[in-house]
């Protein structure tokens, strides 16, 4: 059972009181994967962000190219316990824009997307700290992923 006291010390709770990440935790649930198995599919349509609880997730983009030798998905990021996924597709509201796989036997919390508008309308403080939150998350990933391609420039 995830409770509060194991998911408060995640990046997307910094600056959460305990209250507030309970009534957080009251709109998701928890879900399992199996090695090998799709959280995500790229463009499907679901908005739901998953919080990362034990595991790892590969994100992948499918590649278009014509050759056969390079025709594999290409992994963009190997995330681990207490980071989020999903979270594009809850801001843009559009398809999926990658793929995340179990890498391992994945446990994450599945955050409802019409729950958690629902609880933002009715508590902005909380809706301010979430959004901030992903926003550095967003803001880390680019950065990381500036440094690893500027080479390529």
């Amino acid at each position: 059972m995830i409770t509060v006291e194991k998911i408060a010390e995640f990046p997307i709770f910094s600056d959460f009181t305990p209250d507030q990440v309970g009534q957080v935790l009251s709109c998701s649930s928890e879900k399992q994967y199996e090695k090998g198995s799709i959280l995500i599919h790229e463009s499907g349509s679901c908005s739901d962000i998953y919080i990362i609880m034990d595991g790892r997730v590969g994100v992948e983009i499918q590649s278009y190219t014509r050759s056969r030798l390079n025709s594999e998905n290409k992994r963009l990021a190997l995330l681990r316990a207490g980071e989020l996924v999903g979270e594009m597709a809850y801001i843009e509201q559009r398809r999926r824009a990658a793929q995340v796989s179990a890498f391992d036997n994945v446990q994450v919390l599945s955050i409802d997307k019409a729950e958690l508008d629902i609880l933002f309308e009715h508590n902005p403080k909380i809706g301010f700290l979430f959004m901030r939150n992903v926003a550095r998350t967003i803001s880390r990933r680019l950065t990381d992923l500036n440094f690893l391609w500027r080479d390529d420039v």
